[in-house]
């Protein structure tokens, strides 16, 4: 008994003593507080959270706080949105927390023309681009990396293969013949192309889009400027960062071709339309190959058996740090890229050399060397398989290729045969010097020498050998050789000096005097009959024939000032002027002059809006200004002869003639002169934030090409004349939906909409007094540089029209119905229309997601009312006439069991008005990019040396929504095919 009792007291105790250590666990504290802003006003919806638990609260309205916490608690965090996340003491029960204001975008450094802004200080239209989330793309063309990320910038594909380029175009087409490709400028120094730096080397890309800002690039300005900064050394001790990946690329497409059985049925209901509605045998309208084919099942899918999957690898290292006064970045990239087509590649190694050097307190210099070599190599055959029948035989029963697939009775070419007989490779080595030199004579007052030498030499061998389809007339192989140099030579003299005045009055001013000489030298000769093949271009030939020399060189000598005056902290003014003499006009018309003035209004700065709880930032500006292009060849303003050997006495005499062009002595720019009026703002403390800009820019004085009449002895000559206009809207909008310690969450949009128009042309009027438009050149006077003139289509003639009586009245059932625009009963040159191609409207909605060490990134490109004429569906060696001759893009075609509205009756010959039924919306919806990543956690990076490593998995190009059958809405069939792709990367930091 006595044990028993003994027992329950112990249990009881040790329950007690349980009870005890649970409440001294739990015990809790109650803490209140106010959270304030920079200025001691009160912050709601801040977010106070416990340190390392999900315990936590938001203020109220008026900024205050109670949370209950245990007393183990000992710090509490707290953040909101666009301030500093603020670390605190538990201190006592009552706490007063001041935040500060997060380094957000209005503090942002922005590179601009000859120096640098805070972005709240911008006056002129500038664009920056989020390198970081630019970079996940997979290549080497740097152009894709700016694909929806600026307002205002339009990329467009120009070449998909290996090493390939795409079309850049800042606020539409200012020019028709003058260019409209922007200025590339790359640590100070214009580049000729964007893709000499590597992806891997670039810290910052800014886009200036307007006259303020790009008026002190004049001369080549008019179609926006292109800023990007390389990467540089910090102060601090050396990082070595690795950056690695990985990426396969398959096939992407919206169309299919006919197979073997729909092919032949084409060719089936062909013959049928011209035989009475009744088919014909077989036997009458295939070869023997052709039946055996069928017969045996032998078809061929030559898109599946000349393109495959191909391979991406890329790897990067970077070295960077220094002292006070040496830092340096040096970086080491690799790339290499096959290609869907068999033979295309691109491989290019880059090696890259940053350094500034503090000599003294008053000089300094800085170095940057950049060094590419690089090969491409490029298909050998022609991008038209889509057209060859599927009823062939690729490979004989041995396994050998087939050089005629259809039978020897047929001259189409298996493609294979001639990419396995041909080769096209081009070798390039570039070497760029920059050499900054700086003096600072007094604080405020510097001198600058900017120098720059760039080197390129580009080999390019073609070869096809004694068996390819081109050697067919007995030539024992054809060899190209040709070589271009190209050297750029720039000396910049640069002085800024910043006036001591006061905090109210601040003025910065620049004085630049720069002279740029780029000259291109080409030669190419040809080479044939050669002893074997193996050497390919590079062996013996008998024959050495077509032997040429081209050369050409510009020159620009520029003067230009800017002044930028900043009032108050409140108004901003700015002021630029530039000078250029290029060599390319003519001796009358060297000097152009383009001056530009802008002013900003910091509206939030106001007394009526600076404790404002909704408005955090406000700038109203406008800017106004003129710019200039120089995008003409070096010799159109000149006479220029021609070798032109004649016979005099019986004998050959060598002389020289002049050529078609007749000169222009007073050619001179064309000058955009352009209006700019923007607003930027931020609300709700920065959670909304965004711009809205509208823009017209006119072209002036348009070098263009004038037919001549025959009997002046010329037929054409360049001269100034019309005018194009440009006007639009930009809108980039940012939501920070979520912004705290664990999680981060913002989505942003940029739409873009560009209404262009030739306004005026020489001014030569018609009978009726009506301008007139150069026809066969494509420009019409108030139409788009960028058109299609083509009939209307209206559907296909059905059972029951009213075919007799209109204006196609011997057409027959399941043809092409035209629109009779001018209502005469006819079909004519009064009927055609004129469509415009370039977009209503693009743009592109991202969305940045981070919990803790998780990353998503995702990024959706639109193009909406772009208008495309797709020649794989109007034209006869595309495939595209119904005739089942050729194979084709698989169209839903009329036939009197199936009547379509679409696409016209099959016949054995070709249709009429084919091509108004080709003309196609090229509008698409793009999935781009979709990136997951993870950054290992601190914890584990100090147990395995790193400072930084994250691992990701990136899709680009995983879906596209269009009705435009090709490879890419952006390009027909016939161009190099599109890629979608799958990536694996990591990047390390030691």
């Amino acid at each position: 008994m006595c044990k028993r009792i003994k027992k329950r007291e112990q249990v009881f105790v040790s329950f007690l003593l349980l009870l005890v250590m649970s409440f001294s666990a739990y015990a809790q504290k109650t803490i209140k507080g106010t959270v304030l802003d920079e200025s001691g006003l009160p912050l709601p919806g801040a977010s106070v959270v416990v340190k390392g638990t999900s315990n936590g609260t938001s203020t109220n309205f008026d900024g205050k706080f109670s949370l209950k916490i245990s007393e183990n608690a000992k710090f509490l965090v707290v953040s909101y949105i666009g301030y500093k996340a603020k670390e605190v003491s538990v201190i006592s029960n009552y706490l007063t927390i001041s935040l500060e204001v997060e380094a957000n975008a209005l503090d942002e450094i922005i590179v601009v023309g000859y120096g640098t802004r805070k972005k709240s200080d911008l006056v002129g239209s500038v664009a920056s681009v989020n390198v970081e989330e630019a970079s996940v793309i997979p290549t080497t063309n740097v152009s894709e990396m700016l694909r929806g990320r600026a307002p205002g910038v339009q990329v467009n594909l120009g070449d998909a293969r290996p090493g390939g380029k795409s079309n850049i175009t800042i606020r539409g087409k200012v020019s028709i013949d003058g260019g409209n490709s922007p200025l590339i400028i790359v640590d100070g120094i214009p580049y000729d192309d964007i893709n000499d730096v590597a992806p891997e080397d670039v810290a910052n890309i800014e886009v200036l889009k307007d006259a303020s800002s790009q008026a002190i690039y004049g001369a080549r300005a008019a179609n926006g400027v292109i800023l990007i900064t390389t990467k540089r050394g910090k102060e601090g001790k050396f990082k070595i960062n690795y950056h690695g990946y990985t990426t396969i690329q398959s096939l992407t497409k919206n169309f299919d071709l006919y197979s073997a059985e729909e092919f032949a049925q084409l060719r089936r209901e062909a013959e049928r339309s011209d035989n009475g509605e009744v088919y014909r045998p077989d036997e009458d309208i295939f070869n023997s190959f052709e039946l055996e084919s069928l017969r045996d099942k032998n078809f061929v899918n030559w898109e599946d058996l000349v393109l495959k999957d191909a391979k991406i690898n890329s790897h990067a290292i970077s070295v960077s740090g220094g002292s006070e006064k040496t830092k340096v970045f040096s970086s080491i990239n690799y790339f290499k890229q096959d290609g869907l087509i068999p033979t295309s590649g691109f491989e290019r190694g880059t090696l890259r050399l940053n350094v500034d050097q503090k000599l003294s307190e008053k000089f300094s210099f800085q170095t940057n060397i950049n060094f590419q070599t690089s090969k491409q190599d490029l298909e050998s055959n022609s991008l038209n398989f889509i057209s060859i029948s599927p009823l062939a035989k690729p490979y004989d029963s041995e396994g050998n290729l087939n050089k005629f697939p259809l039978g020897e009775g047929s001259r189409s070419i298996n493609p294979l045969w001639n990419i396995r007989e041909s080769a096209n490779e081009i070798k390039t080595k570039l070497t760029d010097i920059n050499l900054v030199l700086k003096y600072q004579f007094k604080p405020n007052f510097s001198y600058k020498l900017n120098t720059f030498l760039r080197n390129r030499n580009a080999e390019q061998g073609i070869y096809r050998s004694s068996l390819h389809s081109s050697g067919d007339d007995g030539v024992n192989g054809r060899g190209v050789l040709a070589t271009k140099i190209y050297r750029d030579f720039l000396i910049e003299n640069i002085f800024e000096y910043t006036p001591e005045i006061n905090d109210d009055h601040k003025l910065d001013l620049l004085l630049v005097n720069a002279v740029n000489e780029r000259r291109t030298e080409e030669k190419s000769i040809t080479k044939e009959n050669f002893n074997n093949d193996f050497l390919g271009f590079n062996g013996n030939a008998a024959i050495i024939s077509n032997a040429t020399r081209e050369v050409s060189e510009r020159k620009l000598v520029s003067f230009l000032g800017r002044a930028r005056y900043n009032l108050f902290d409140r108004y901003l003014f700015t002021l630029t002027a530039r000078a250029d003499a290029s060599s390319v006009f003519a001796e009358n018309n060297k000097w152009g002059f383009f001056p530009a003035a802008g002013f900003a209004w910091k509206i939030d700065e106001e007394d009526f809006l600076k404790d404002s709880k909704i408005i955090n930032n406000l700038k109203l500006s406008v800017t106004y200004g003129d710019t200039g292009n120089e995008g003409i060849n070096p010799k159109q303003s000149l006479g220029v002869a021609n070798f032109l050997p004649y016979v005099f006495g019986g004998l050959a005499v060598g002389g020289n003639g002049t050529l078609n062009r007749l000169p222009n002595p007073n050619l001179k720019w064309e000058t955009t002169t352009a209006l700019n009026v923007g607003i930027d703002f931020g609300l709700f403390s920065n959670v909304l934030t965004g711009s809205v800009e509208y823009y017209k820019a006119n072209t002036k004085d348009l070098l263009l090409d004038r037919i001549l009449s025959g009997v002046s002895g010329y037929e054409i000559t360049r001269f100034n004349i019309g005018e194009v206009e440009n006007r639009g809207f930009d809108v980039g909008l940012n939501v920070n939906l979520i912004r705290n310690e664990n999680l981060k969450w913002s989505v942003g949009a940029i739409w873009s909409s560009n209404r262009n128009e030739v306004l005026s042309l020489d001014g030569t009027l018609d009978a009726d007094g009506k301008p007139l438009d150069f026809v066969s050149q494509g420009i019409f006077i108030g139409q788009p540089i960028d058109n299609i003139r083509n009939y209307q289509f209206d559907g296909i003639w059905q059972e029951g029209d009213d075919i007799a009586n209109s204006a196609q009245p011997t057409a027959e059932v399941g043809d092409i119905r035209v629109k009779d625009i001018d209502g005469d009963g006819n079909i004519g040159q009064e009927d055609l229309i004129i469509t415009r191609e370039t977009p209503d409207w693009y743009g592109s909605v991202n969305m940045n997601i981070e919990y803790k060490g998780l990353e998503m990134f995702a990024d959706l490109y639109i193009v909406e009312g772009a208008t495309r004429l797709n020649n794989y569906l109007s034209d006869y060696n595309n495939g595209a006439t119904l005739q089942g001759v050729l194979n084709g893009i698989k169209v839903d075609y009329y036939t009197p069991e199936d009547p379509s509205n679409e696409f016209p009756r099959p016949r054995t010959t070709a249709p009429a008005f084919l091509s108004s039924a080709a003309i196609k919306d090229a509008s698409y919806v793009r999935l781009r990019t979709l990136s997951l990543g993870y950054n290992l956690p601190k914890e584990a990076l100090s147990k395995i040396n790193l400072s930084s490593a994250k691992i990701y998995l990136t899709g680009t190009n995983l879906f596209t929504i269009t009705d435009y059958k090709s490879y890419s809405p952006e390009n027909n069939a016939g161009a190099f095919p599109d890629a979608k792709g799958i990536t694996v990367g990591v990047k390390l930091g030691l």
